[in-house]
Parts: C-alpha cells; sequence; structure tokens
C-alpha cells in the first residue's frame, strides 16, 4: 500500500451555530465552553472532576442533534472526539458530566442536547469529531469548529519506510523506527517491576507493590502514516520469542500515563505507555508491533540493546587503569561481549564477583565502557562504566 508523503486529510468542517447533516443526524453546536470557564462548569457539576492534566485543558461543546431517520436511535458524548494543534483525538474520560450531558436514545423525527465534555492540548484551534460506531464507516462522519477559523493540523511530511524490523531474525532495535500497518512505531524505552508501580495509575497499584515483579512497560512513539484518522490500540505490542510468535496468555496491564493507545489524525506522532504482566514462561526476546492482526504485517524489535539495560547508575564515571580491580555500583549489569548497547550479553552480572580492567575504555553508543574479566569465572567483556566502582578493601 502507498503510504502519504504529507498528509492531505481536508474534511469539511462546521462553524459554530451551523447545522450539518451527519447521516441520520442533524447536528448543531450552540455553546462553546474552553479552558477555566469549561472546568468551572465542570467542577460545578460534581467536585471529585479534575482540572485537566498537565498539559491539556477542559472543553465544552453544547450539542443539539435531530434523529432525521424513520428509527430510533442512540448518541453518546463517546460519539464526539477532540483535538487541538496536535492531532490526538481525545473522547470524554470517566466524570460525572455536566448537566444536561449528550446521551440517550432518540425516536425518529426527535431531538437531544447537552454537553460533550473532553481534553485538548491548545485552545487556540479546536476541533471536534462527531463518528458514532452505531453508524459504522465513515459516511455519517462530521467536524465542527469550536474555535473561530479552527483547521485541522499539519505535520511534517512522512519519511519512506525504513524496512526496518520485517523479520525476527533481523529485528529494529530500541529508538529505531519501524512502519506496522498505519503507524511508524519507535519503543524508546522499557522498565519494570518497582518502577513500573511507582508511575502506575490507582487501579493497578491497588493490586500491590509485591505484584508488580512481573510488570513491565515501554515508553512508545506513534505516528500515523495513513491518509485517515486512525487508532493505535494497546493490543498492537505484544511480547514474542525468538522466532517472532506472541506468548500466550500475556495480561495486558492498564499503562501509566499518558498510554499509547489514542486515535490521531494523519501525521501527528503521540508518546506514551503501553504495559504488560510477564509470566513465568515467557521471555524478553522481541516485541512483536502489529495494530491490526488481520490487516498488518507484523514488525519485530529486540530487546538486545534494551537501554534499560545499560541505563547509567547514578555513581559517576570514573577512570581506571589496566589492572584495576573493581566492583559493581549497581545489580543486574550486562556483561556484553562488544561495547555497544547491542552486542551479546554474555552474562548479567549480579555483585557477587569483583572484576579485573583488562585494557582503556572505549566510548560507544553514548556510554563508556570498560573491557573487564570477571574474577570468579574468568568470562570477559564490557560493562558500562557508570556501573562500576573501586573493590572495597577489606
Amino acid at each position: 500500500m502507498t503510504r502519504l508523503q504529507a498528509p492531505s486529510f481536508a474534511p469539511t468542517i462546521t462553524p459554530t451555530g451551523e447545522a450539518v447533516t451527519a447521516g441520520p443526524w442533524q447536528i448543531t453546536v450552540s455553546e462553546v465552553q474552553l479552558g477555566d470557564a469549561a472546568l468551572g462548569i465542570i467542577t460545578e457539576r460534581n467536585g471529585g472532576n479534575e482540572p485537566a492534566p498537565e498539559g491539556l485543558a477542559w472543553a465544552l461543546a453544547y450539542v443539539n442533534a435531530t434523529n432525521t431517520s424513520d428509527q430510533g436511535l442512540v448518541i453518546n458524548v463517546t460519539d464526539f472526539a477532540g483535538t487541538g494543534t496536535d492531532g490526538v483525538l481525545r473522547r470524554t474520560p470517566a466524570m460525572v458530566a455536566p448537566d444536561p450531558v449528550l446521551q440517550g436514545p432518540v425516536g425518529a423525527g426527535a431531538s437531544i442536547e447537552g454537553w460533550v465534555p473532553f481534553y485538548v492540548n491548545d485552545t487556540s484551534n479546536v476541533l471536534m469529531r462527531f463518528d458514532s460506531p452505531f453508524l459504522g464507516g465513515n459516511w455519517a462522519d462530521a467536524w465542527f469548529a469550536l474555535t473561530d477559523g479552527a483547521t485541522i493540523p499539519t505535520f511534517d511530511p512522512i519519511p519512506e519506510d525504513s524496512g526496518l524490523g520485517t523479520a525476527p531474525e533481523s529485528p529494529a532495535r530500541f529508538g529505531e523506527t519501524v512502519r506496522a500497518g498505519d503507524f511508524d512505531v519507535a519503543v524508546l524505552d522499557h522498565i519494570s517491576g518497582q518502577a513500573v508501580f511507582d508511575i502506575a495509575e490507582f487501579g493497578l497499584r491497588a493490586l500491590g507493590a509485591e505484584s508488580s515483579g512481573t510488570w513491565h512497560a515501554f515508553w512508545t512513539r506513534v505516528t500515523n502514516v495513513s491518509d485517515r484518522p486512525a487508532f493505535f490500540p494497546f493490543t498492537a505490542l505484544r511480547i514474542a520469542d525468538t522466532t517472532g510468535e506472541p506468548w500466550d496468555h500475556l495480561m495486558a496491564l492498564t499503562p501509566p500515563l499518558p498510554d499509547a493507545a489514542r486515535e490521531l489524525l494523519p501525521g501527528a506522532t503521540r508518546e506514551g505507555w503501553a504495559a504488560i504482566d510477564l509470566m513465568p514462561w515467557a521471555s524478553l526476546d522481541l516485541i512483536r508491533v502489529q495494530p491490526s492482526v488481520v490487516a498488518d504485517e507484523p514488525r519485530y524489535i529486540t530487546f538486545a540493546g534494551d537501554p534499560v539495560a545499560e541505563q547509567p547508575a547514578p555513581t559517576p564515571v570514573q577512570d581506571f587503569s589496566s589492572g584495576d580491580v573493581v566492583e559493581l555500583a549497581d545489580t543486574p549489569v550486562n556483561l556484553r561481549a562488544e561495547a555497544s548497547t547491542s552486542g551479546e550479553i554474555v552474562a548479567e552480572l549480579d555483585g557477587s564477583s569483583t572484576l579485573t580492567i583488562t585494557g582503556d575504555s572505549v566510548e560507544a553508543d553514548d556510554y563508556v565502557w570498560y573491557p573487564v574479566t570477571v574474577d570468579a569465572t574468568g568470562e570477559s567483556g564490557f560493562v558500562v562504566a557508570n556501573y562500576l566502582a573501586p573493590a572495597t578493601v577489606d
């Protein structure tokens, strides 16, 4: 399939106060409240409603909808999504919406009105989309300008497919971009265990810190490279074995916020978390990226060179000479065959043995590395210097 080199999505946008026909519906936005004004209405309705997350603002649209068909229909706030200048489409979050809320069954020829709340990143250019899943397809979609002159945001041209990660035998690395279906995807970071618990949502934390030992989260950058709005699902990332087959029965966790799963306009990019619970029978070999198991060919990303494995410890880099005996300032630490985050892992060091420096330091992949020999086993390789400290003398 040919992909866009520059997004050209250009729907008709209806100004506030004007009616538009959207399939069986005639819809008009009659009032808009943004930012602090919207927050005031929302918190007056219920004191438990909270300010928008950092970097976002509340938006409220008062919508009138008339069912022009000859049968009853249902309309909901979740039929609408809003966006600002970032191209991320956000729907109504869990909250107590202001009265009246636009939600309920509507008989043939009848009307309903009420508020639709959502977040936007920028209140200077606010758009709202109607795309009811009950109607299917895009034949009944409609766009509304909630600020004067609001337009569809534009983004940088989309690069050619890198071609990386097409087979499990030749996976991409962390930080490299793979193209899977409608999306360019790069996994930028990986955390596990307590680090996931510390930033998890309340519902996940309620399971207890002792449950977090098998939790893994992935900071992911996603770009919609198609010519239409597209949803990146939370199931798009799965852990796979060395053959590329996903491990069965791994639970997808509620990810820390912001989450990577979101609907994006053409060309728009979002970064966020995805998370899984790794079971004892599974291993961290590959990430399989496949937004649609029906339509998309999978791409693969390897854990070899996972940046979390070489993330520098707080110990500052020290200068060592050949023959110096050192110990680990933090554990576990990977001993690699080469001075590279993609080098083969010779051993995972747990701090039970001292190491001997065998040569000069090497700079590679934004780290300083030292060649070492493990005194207890004789294994040799390279370790990131941040993890090394002079051996304690008894």
